[in-house]
């Protein structure tokens, strides 16, 4: 039961791991940097894998392409053309990766609470 609790544990730190990926790429989207070489913001994305003890582990990686160019003459990183470059943030998939971490809390919750009751049960019985 312990190795429950803690491959729950576990997948609540991946969880608020999950989420803060998500909201850094969300509040930073709208920032810019210069085209070439790219300077602003550079997106993350969360890699969730199994752990040497069998609960989750997370790894933060940036994204393969982390900006795309946009015409914004008035940007004070604008090249000469007025181009900017901007994160290459999906917003909708940031919307799915926090629903991902919702869920997931809900799951590793209702495990905690699960072990919790049957360790009880068990404490009950040996009394």
């Amino acid at each position: 039961m312990i190795e429950a609790m803690n491959a729950a544990v576990a997948g609540l730190r991946v969880s608020a791991q999950r989420l803060g990926v998500a909201a850094d790429n969300i509040a930073n989207a709208g920032s810019s940097g210069r085209v070439e070489p790219y300077d602003g913001y550079v997106p993350q994305r969360l890699m969730q894998s199994t752990g040497a003890g069998g609960g989750p582990q997370a790894t933060v990686w940036p994204i393969d392409n982390p900006a795309f160019p946009a015409y914004a003459p008035s940007d004070p990183s604008a090249n000469a053309d007025g181009v900017v470059g901007m994160p290459n943030v999906s917003l909708p998939s940031q919307f799915v990766e926090i629903s991902v971490a919702r869920r997931s809390c809900e799951a590793n919750i209702a495990v905690l609470q699960t072990t919790s009751e049957m360790m009880k049960i068990l404490v009950d019985r040996e009394v």
